[in-house]
Protein backbone atom coordinates (compact mmCIF):
# COMPACT_ATOMS: atom_id res chain seq x y z
CA UNK A 1 0.00 0.00 0.00
CA UNK A 2 1.50 3.41 -0.91
CA UNK A 3 2.55 5.87 1.76
CA UNK A 4 0.29 8.86 2.25
CA UNK A 5 2.93 11.13 0.72
CA UNK A 6 2.76 9.11 -2.51
CA UNK A 7 -1.02 9.24 -2.99
CA UNK A 8 -1.03 12.37 -5.15
CA UNK A 9 1.51 10.85 -7.54
CA UNK A 10 -0.57 7.76 -8.29
CA UNK A 11 -1.72 7.57 -11.94
CA UNK A 12 -5.36 8.48 -12.58
CA UNK A 13 -7.28 5.59 -14.21
CA UNK A 14 -7.93 6.41 -17.87
CA UNK A 15 -11.45 7.28 -18.96
CA UNK A 16 -13.10 5.57 -21.91
CA UNK A 17 -16.28 6.78 -23.61
CA UNK A 18 -19.10 4.99 -25.37
CA UNK A 19 -22.25 6.37 -26.99
CA UNK A 20 -25.57 4.64 -27.44
CA UNK A 21 -29.04 5.63 -28.63
CA UNK A 22 -30.68 2.94 -26.47
CA UNK A 23 -31.61 3.80 -22.90
CA UNK A 24 -31.81 0.14 -21.87
CA UNK A 25 -28.09 -0.17 -22.60
CA UNK A 26 -27.21 2.29 -19.82
CA UNK A 27 -29.53 1.00 -17.07
CA UNK A 28 -26.80 -0.25 -14.73
CA UNK A 29 -24.60 2.79 -15.39
CA UNK A 30 -27.52 5.15 -14.78
CA UNK A 31 -28.31 3.60 -11.40
CA UNK A 32 -24.63 3.82 -10.44
CA UNK A 33 -24.20 7.44 -11.54
CA UNK A 34 -27.55 8.78 -10.27
CA UNK A 35 -27.66 6.94 -6.92
CA UNK A 36 -29.54 9.68 -5.05
CA UNK A 37 -30.94 11.64 -7.94
CA UNK A 38 -34.57 11.54 -6.88
CA UNK A 39 -37.63 11.28 -9.07
CA UNK A 40 -36.70 14.08 -11.49
CA UNK A 41 -33.42 12.34 -12.34
CA UNK A 42 -34.83 8.82 -12.17
CA UNK A 43 -34.27 6.28 -14.92
CA UNK A 44 -38.04 5.67 -14.92
CA UNK A 45 -38.84 9.30 -15.81
CA UNK A 46 -36.31 9.26 -18.65
CA UNK A 47 -37.83 5.97 -19.84
CA UNK A 48 -41.30 7.56 -19.82
CA UNK A 49 -40.05 10.50 -21.89
CA UNK A 50 -38.54 8.11 -24.43
CA UNK A 51 -41.63 5.89 -24.55
CA UNK A 52 -43.83 8.91 -25.31
CA UNK A 53 -41.75 9.64 -28.43
CA UNK A 54 -41.56 13.42 -28.10
CA UNK A 55 -41.61 15.18 -31.47
CA UNK A 56 -38.26 15.98 -33.11
CA UNK A 57 -36.26 14.78 -30.08
CA UNK A 58 -33.28 12.53 -30.82
CA UNK A 59 -31.65 11.08 -27.68
CA UNK A 60 -28.00 10.10 -27.21
CA UNK A 61 -26.37 8.69 -24.08
CA UNK A 62 -22.70 9.04 -23.18
CA UNK A 63 -21.23 6.63 -20.64
CA UNK A 64 -17.77 7.40 -19.25
CA UNK A 65 -16.00 4.46 -17.61
CA UNK A 66 -12.75 3.87 -15.77
CA UNK A 67 -11.32 0.95 -13.82
CA UNK A 68 -13.99 1.48 -11.16
CA UNK A 69 -16.83 1.02 -13.65
CA UNK A 70 -19.28 3.68 -14.82
CA UNK A 71 -17.97 7.10 -13.80
CA UNK A 72 -20.55 9.31 -15.53
CA UNK A 73 -23.75 9.12 -17.55
CA UNK A 74 -24.50 12.22 -19.63
CA UNK A 75 -27.92 12.03 -21.31
CA UNK A 76 -28.07 14.33 -24.33
CA UNK A 77 -30.63 15.14 -26.99
CA UNK A 78 -30.74 16.93 -30.30
CA UNK A 79 -33.65 19.08 -31.38
CA UNK A 80 -34.61 22.37 -32.99
CA UNK A 81 -35.14 25.36 -30.72
CA UNK A 82 -35.61 29.10 -30.88
CA UNK A 83 -32.46 30.73 -29.58
CA UNK A 84 -34.56 33.47 -27.93
CA UNK A 85 -36.66 31.02 -25.90
CA UNK A 86 -35.84 32.72 -22.59
CA UNK A 87 -35.21 36.21 -23.99
CA UNK A 88 -37.17 39.22 -22.78
CA UNK A 89 -40.37 40.52 -24.42
CA UNK A 90 -38.58 43.21 -26.46
CA UNK A 91 -36.14 40.72 -27.98
CA UNK A 92 -39.00 38.29 -28.63
CA UNK A 93 -40.95 40.98 -30.51
CA UNK A 94 -37.95 41.98 -32.62
CA UNK A 95 -37.25 38.37 -33.57
CA UNK A 96 -40.95 37.74 -34.34
CA UNK A 97 -40.89 40.63 -36.83
CA UNK A 98 -37.74 39.31 -38.45
CA UNK A 99 -39.31 35.84 -38.80
CA UNK A 100 -42.10 37.28 -40.93
CA UNK A 101 -39.43 37.75 -43.60
CA UNK A 102 -37.00 35.01 -42.55
CA UNK A 103 -39.08 32.22 -40.93
CA UNK A 104 -36.02 30.27 -39.80
CA UNK A 105 -34.30 33.25 -38.13
CA UNK A 106 -32.61 32.18 -34.85
CA UNK A 107 -34.15 28.72 -35.03
CA UNK A 108 -31.24 26.34 -34.60
CA UNK A 109 -30.66 22.65 -34.16
CA UNK A 110 -28.89 22.22 -30.83
CA UNK A 111 -27.24 19.41 -28.90
CA UNK A 112 -28.30 19.61 -25.27
CA UNK A 113 -26.78 17.95 -22.23
CA UNK A 114 -29.85 17.26 -20.12
CA UNK A 115 -33.41 16.04 -20.28
CA UNK A 116 -35.97 16.86 -23.00
CA UNK A 117 -38.61 17.29 -20.26
CA UNK A 118 -38.64 19.85 -17.48
CA UNK A 119 -36.72 18.70 -14.41
CA UNK A 120 -35.53 22.18 -13.35
CA UNK A 121 -31.92 21.15 -13.01
CA UNK A 122 -29.06 19.36 -14.70
CA UNK A 123 -28.91 15.72 -15.75
CA UNK A 124 -25.18 15.16 -15.52
CA UNK A 125 -24.60 11.94 -13.59
CA UNK A 126 -21.21 12.22 -11.90
CA UNK A 127 -21.92 9.58 -9.24
CA UNK A 128 -22.10 10.15 -5.50
CA UNK A 129 -20.46 13.19 -3.89
CA UNK A 130 -17.44 11.03 -3.07
CA UNK A 131 -17.23 9.65 -6.61
CA UNK A 132 -17.76 13.08 -8.16
CA UNK A 133 -14.48 14.22 -6.60
CA UNK A 134 -12.61 12.19 -9.23
CA UNK A 135 -13.97 14.59 -11.85
CA UNK A 136 -11.34 17.31 -11.62
CA UNK A 137 -11.12 20.16 -14.13
CA UNK A 138 -9.00 18.16 -16.59
CA UNK A 139 -11.44 15.25 -16.64
CA UNK A 140 -14.47 17.52 -16.96
CA UNK A 141 -12.76 19.27 -19.89
CA UNK A 142 -12.19 15.87 -21.50
CA UNK A 143 -15.81 14.84 -20.92
CA UNK A 144 -17.16 17.92 -22.69
CA UNK A 145 -14.59 17.64 -25.44
CA UNK A 146 -16.14 14.24 -26.17
CA UNK A 147 -19.65 15.73 -26.03
CA UNK A 148 -18.79 18.53 -28.47
CA UNK A 149 -17.06 15.99 -30.73
CA UNK A 150 -20.28 13.98 -30.90
CA UNK A 151 -22.27 17.13 -31.62
CA UNK A 152 -19.99 18.05 -34.53
CA UNK A 153 -20.25 14.48 -35.82
CA UNK A 154 -24.03 14.99 -35.98
CA UNK A 155 -23.54 18.27 -37.86
CA UNK A 156 -24.66 20.41 -34.89
CA UNK A 157 -22.31 23.29 -34.03
CA UNK A 158 -24.23 24.59 -30.97
CA UNK A 159 -24.06 22.75 -27.62
CA UNK A 160 -26.02 23.68 -24.48
CA UNK A 161 -25.63 22.43 -20.91
CA UNK A 162 -29.12 22.55 -19.48
CA UNK A 163 -29.68 24.22 -16.11
CA UNK A 164 -26.82 23.35 -13.75
CA UNK A 165 -27.12 24.93 -10.31
CA UNK A 166 -24.64 27.39 -8.82
CA UNK A 167 -22.29 24.75 -7.39
CA UNK A 168 -22.01 22.73 -10.59
CA UNK A 169 -21.78 25.87 -12.73
CA UNK A 170 -18.80 27.03 -10.66
CA UNK A 171 -17.03 23.71 -11.32
CA UNK A 172 -17.86 23.74 -15.02
CA UNK A 173 -16.79 27.36 -15.48
CA UNK A 174 -13.37 26.52 -14.14
CA UNK A 175 -13.01 23.42 -16.31
CA UNK A 176 -14.52 24.77 -19.54
CA UNK A 177 -13.23 28.34 -19.60
CA UNK A 178 -12.71 29.48 -23.17
CA UNK A 179 -14.90 26.73 -24.66
CA UNK A 180 -18.22 27.37 -22.92
CA UNK A 181 -19.68 30.51 -21.42
CA UNK A 182 -22.45 30.47 -18.83
CA UNK A 183 -25.55 32.62 -18.69
CA UNK A 184 -28.72 32.83 -16.62
CA UNK A 185 -31.49 30.34 -17.20
CA UNK A 186 -34.92 30.60 -15.59
CA UNK A 187 -34.65 30.07 -11.83
CA UNK A 188 -36.68 27.35 -10.16
CA UNK A 189 -38.87 27.85 -7.08
CA UNK A 190 -39.53 25.98 -3.84
CA UNK A 191 -41.98 26.46 -1.01
CA UNK A 192 -40.93 25.20 2.41
CA UNK A 193 -44.01 24.72 4.55
CA UNK A 194 -43.76 26.05 8.12
CA UNK A 195 -45.21 22.76 9.31
CA UNK A 196 -46.37 19.76 7.30
CA UNK A 197 -49.77 19.48 8.95
CA UNK A 198 -53.31 20.35 7.77
CA UNK A 199 -54.06 24.06 8.16
CA UNK A 200 -50.51 25.01 9.18
CA UNK A 201 -49.85 27.05 6.02
CA UNK A 202 -53.02 29.12 6.44
CA UNK A 203 -52.15 29.83 10.06
CA UNK A 204 -48.54 30.79 9.24
CA UNK A 205 -49.07 33.31 6.45
CA UNK A 206 -49.62 36.94 7.37
CA UNK A 207 -53.12 38.40 7.38
CA UNK A 208 -52.74 40.19 4.04
CA UNK A 209 -52.11 36.93 2.18
CA UNK A 210 -54.53 34.95 4.34
CA UNK A 211 -57.31 37.32 3.30
CA UNK A 212 -56.30 36.98 -0.36
CA UNK A 213 -56.34 33.19 -0.05
CA UNK A 214 -59.82 33.15 1.48
CA UNK A 215 -61.16 35.56 -1.14
CA UNK A 216 -59.72 33.53 -4.02
CA UNK A 217 -61.10 30.30 -2.62
CA UNK A 218 -64.54 31.89 -2.25
CA UNK A 219 -64.35 33.05 -5.90
CA UNK A 220 -63.47 29.49 -6.88
CA UNK A 221 -66.37 28.11 -4.85
CA UNK A 222 -68.74 30.64 -6.43
CA UNK A 223 -67.60 29.36 -9.83
CA UNK A 224 -68.29 25.80 -8.62
CA UNK A 225 -64.70 24.64 -8.85
CA UNK A 226 -64.12 21.22 -7.32
CA UNK A 227 -60.86 19.33 -6.90
CA UNK A 228 -59.93 15.66 -6.92
CA UNK A 229 -56.75 13.66 -6.46
CA UNK A 230 -56.46 10.67 -8.79
CA UNK A 231 -53.77 7.98 -9.09
CA UNK A 232 -54.46 7.74 -12.83
CA UNK A 233 -55.18 9.91 -15.85
CA UNK A 234 -57.14 7.19 -17.64
CA UNK A 235 -60.17 8.62 -19.39
CA UNK A 236 -58.77 12.18 -19.31
CA UNK A 237 -55.77 11.88 -21.63
CA UNK A 238 -57.18 14.08 -24.41
CA UNK A 239 -58.49 16.74 -22.02
CA UNK A 240 -55.18 16.88 -20.15
CA UNK A 241 -53.24 17.39 -23.37
CA UNK A 242 -55.65 20.10 -24.53
CA UNK A 243 -55.28 22.00 -21.23
CA UNK A 244 -51.49 21.60 -21.34
CA UNK A 245 -51.47 23.05 -24.88
CA UNK A 246 -53.38 26.09 -23.62
CA UNK A 247 -50.57 26.68 -21.11
CA UNK A 248 -48.02 26.50 -23.93
CA UNK A 249 -50.00 29.00 -26.00
CA UNK A 250 -49.99 31.53 -23.16
CA UNK A 251 -46.49 30.87 -21.82
CA UNK A 252 -43.81 33.51 -22.47
CA UNK A 253 -41.16 30.75 -22.43
CA UNK A 254 -41.52 27.30 -24.02
CA UNK A 255 -38.62 24.87 -24.11
CA UNK A 256 -40.05 21.37 -24.20
CA UNK A 257 -43.35 20.31 -25.78
CA UNK A 258 -44.92 17.26 -24.20
CA UNK A 259 -47.36 15.11 -26.17
CA UNK A 260 -50.53 13.23 -25.24
CA UNK A 261 -48.66 10.01 -24.50
CA UNK A 262 -46.28 11.57 -21.98
CA UNK A 263 -48.76 11.72 -19.10
CA UNK A 264 -49.91 8.06 -19.13
CA UNK A 265 -46.32 6.94 -19.75
CA UNK A 266 -45.13 8.76 -16.61
CA UNK A 267 -47.98 7.21 -14.63
CA UNK A 268 -47.00 3.77 -15.92
CA UNK A 269 -43.27 4.24 -15.29
CA UNK A 270 -43.37 5.87 -11.86
CA UNK A 271 -46.33 4.07 -10.30
CA UNK A 272 -47.21 5.49 -6.88
CA UNK A 273 -44.63 8.26 -7.27
CA UNK A 274 -46.94 9.94 -9.80
CA UNK A 275 -50.52 11.11 -9.34
CA UNK A 276 -52.86 13.79 -10.70
CA UNK A 277 -54.74 16.79 -9.37
CA UNK A 278 -57.90 17.48 -11.38
CA UNK A 279 -60.04 20.62 -11.22
CA UNK A 280 -63.63 20.42 -12.48
CA UNK A 281 -66.45 22.85 -13.21
CA UNK A 282 -70.05 22.09 -14.25
CA UNK A 283 -70.40 21.92 -18.03
CA UNK A 284 -73.14 23.68 -19.98
CA UNK A 285 -74.72 20.43 -21.09
CA UNK A 286 -74.77 18.88 -17.62
CA UNK A 287 -72.08 16.83 -15.98
CA UNK A 288 -68.70 18.38 -15.38
CA UNK A 289 -65.75 19.58 -17.39
CA UNK A 290 -62.04 19.24 -16.62
CA UNK A 291 -60.61 22.78 -16.38
CA UNK A 292 -57.29 22.24 -14.58
CA UNK A 293 -54.80 19.43 -14.12
CA UNK A 294 -51.40 18.89 -12.53
CA UNK A 295 -49.15 15.89 -12.91
CA UNK A 296 -47.48 15.63 -9.51
CA UNK A 297 -44.38 13.62 -8.70
CA UNK A 298 -43.41 12.41 -5.23
CA UNK A 299 -39.77 12.51 -4.24
CA UNK A 300 -39.13 11.73 -0.58
CA UNK A 301 -39.83 14.94 1.33
CA UNK A 302 -40.61 16.97 -1.82
CA UNK A 303 -43.69 17.23 -4.02
CA UNK A 304 -43.14 18.28 -7.64
CA UNK A 305 -46.23 19.72 -9.44
CA UNK A 306 -44.38 20.52 -12.66
CA UNK A 307 -46.64 19.73 -15.60
CA UNK A 308 -49.77 21.90 -15.64
CA UNK A 309 -52.85 22.41 -17.76
CA UNK A 310 -55.49 25.14 -17.43
CA UNK A 311 -58.63 26.28 -19.22
CA UNK A 312 -57.81 29.94 -19.76
CA UNK A 313 -61.43 30.94 -20.26
CA UNK A 314 -62.18 29.68 -16.76
CA UNK A 315 -58.88 30.96 -15.34
CA UNK A 316 -59.80 34.58 -16.00
CA UNK A 317 -62.79 34.76 -13.68
CA UNK A 318 -62.37 32.02 -11.08
CA UNK A 319 -58.86 32.46 -9.57
CA UNK A 320 -58.24 29.03 -11.07
CA UNK A 321 -54.46 29.28 -10.99
CA UNK A 322 -54.20 30.28 -7.33
CA UNK A 323 -56.85 27.76 -6.29
CA UNK A 324 -54.86 24.97 -7.94
CA UNK A 325 -51.77 25.94 -5.96
CA UNK A 326 -53.74 26.20 -2.71
CA UNK A 327 -55.05 22.68 -3.30
CA UNK A 328 -51.49 21.45 -3.96
CA UNK A 329 -50.36 22.97 -0.63
CA UNK A 330 -53.26 21.28 1.15
CA UNK A 331 -52.31 17.94 -0.39
CA UNK A 332 -48.69 18.33 0.72
CA UNK A 333 -49.85 19.12 4.26
CA UNK A 334 -52.19 16.13 4.24
CA UNK A 335 -49.36 13.81 3.18
CA UNK A 336 -46.87 15.31 5.63
CA UNK A 337 -44.59 16.58 2.84
CA UNK A 338 -42.66 19.68 3.99
CA UNK A 339 -41.41 20.97 0.64
CA UNK A 340 -43.05 21.77 -2.70
CA UNK A 341 -41.01 22.30 -5.86
CA UNK A 342 -43.05 24.71 -8.00
CA UNK A 343 -40.63 24.89 -10.91
CA UNK A 344 -40.09 27.76 -13.33
CA UNK A 345 -42.17 30.72 -14.62
CA UNK A 346 -45.25 32.42 -13.05
CA UNK A 347 -42.93 33.98 -10.48
CA UNK A 348 -45.37 36.61 -9.20
CA UNK A 349 -47.90 33.92 -8.29
CA UNK A 350 -45.29 31.72 -6.62
CA UNK A 351 -43.83 34.66 -4.70
CA UNK A 352 -47.30 35.39 -3.29
CA UNK A 353 -47.45 31.80 -2.07
CA UNK A 354 -44.21 32.31 -0.12
CA UNK A 355 -41.88 30.47 -2.49
CA UNK A 356 -38.18 31.25 -2.80
CA UNK A 357 -36.13 30.90 -5.97
CA UNK A 358 -32.94 29.03 -6.77
CA UNK A 359 -30.83 30.27 -9.69
CA UNK A 360 -30.06 27.98 -12.61
CA UNK A 361 -27.74 28.54 -15.56
CA UNK A 362 -27.09 27.42 -19.10
CA UNK A 363 -23.73 26.58 -20.63
CA UNK A 364 -23.25 27.60 -24.28
CA UNK A 365 -20.64 26.53 -26.85
CA UNK A 366 -20.56 27.22 -30.57
CA UNK A 367 -18.04 25.58 -32.86
CA UNK A 368 -17.56 28.77 -34.89
CA UNK A 369 -15.41 31.16 -32.77
CA UNK A 370 -16.91 34.41 -34.17
CA UNK A 371 -20.46 33.11 -33.59
CA UNK A 372 -19.48 31.92 -30.12
CA UNK A 373 -18.15 35.41 -29.36
CA UNK A 374 -21.34 37.00 -30.75
CA UNK A 375 -23.57 34.77 -28.58
CA UNK A 376 -21.44 35.59 -25.56
CA UNK A 377 -21.73 39.34 -26.22
CA UNK A 378 -25.53 39.03 -26.56
CA UNK A 379 -26.03 36.75 -23.57
CA UNK A 380 -27.73 39.38 -21.40
CA UNK A 381 -30.38 39.86 -24.07
CA UNK A 382 -30.74 36.24 -25.18
CA UNK A 383 -30.51 34.88 -21.61
CA UNK A 384 -31.65 37.79 -19.42
CA UNK A 385 -31.49 37.59 -15.64
CA UNK A 386 -34.85 36.98 -13.99
CA UNK A 387 -35.97 39.34 -11.24
CA UNK A 388 -37.87 37.41 -8.58
CA UNK A 389 -40.48 39.37 -6.59
CA UNK A 390 -39.65 39.66 -2.88
CA UNK A 391 -42.71 38.98 -0.71
CA UNK A 392 -42.88 38.66 3.08
CA UNK A 393 -45.63 36.04 3.11
CA UNK A 394 -44.83 34.45 6.46
CA UNK A 395 -44.88 36.56 9.62
CA UNK A 396 -46.01 40.12 10.18
CA UNK A 397 -45.94 42.34 7.13
CA UNK A 398 -47.00 46.01 7.37
CA UNK A 399 -49.66 47.19 4.96
CA UNK A 400 -47.84 48.80 2.02
CA UNK A 401 -48.48 52.52 1.46
CA UNK A 402 -50.43 53.66 -1.56
CA UNK A 403 -48.60 53.35 -4.88
CA UNK A 404 -45.90 51.31 -3.16
CA UNK A 405 -44.34 48.63 -5.32
CA UNK A 406 -42.82 45.75 -3.33
CA UNK A 407 -39.10 45.42 -3.94
CA UNK A 408 -37.77 42.73 -6.24
CA UNK A 409 -34.59 40.72 -6.00
CA UNK A 410 -32.41 39.31 -8.75
CA UNK A 411 -32.84 35.56 -8.94
CA UNK A 412 -29.17 35.23 -9.77
CA UNK A 413 -26.42 37.16 -7.99
CA UNK A 414 -23.95 35.15 -10.05
CA UNK A 415 -22.27 35.62 -13.42
CA UNK A 416 -23.07 39.30 -13.78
Amino acid sequence: MPASSDIHTLPVPPITYRWTRKLNEVTAAWNQCFPNGGTLRAYALQAAAEASRLSDVETHYLVAEDSGGAACVAPCFAFKVSLVTVAGPRMQRLVARARKIFPGFLFLRVFVVGSPVSNCGDLLGLGTDEQAARWDSARLAGLFKEITRRSYELGIPLVLIKEPDTALTTRLQSALAGRFFFADSLPTTHLTLPKAAPGAYLAAICSRYRNKLKKRKSVGAANQLTWEISPTCRGHEDAIHELYQQVLEHAPVVFERLNRDFFPEVERALGERAFFLFGFRPSDGGGRKLVACELMLLDGDTLHPLYSGFDYWVKKDSSLYFNAFYRIIEEAEKRGIPRIHFGQTAYEVKAELGAACTPLFVGVHHRNPPLHALLRSLRRWIFPATVFPAREVFGNEPTPPKNHRPKKTAASPFLK
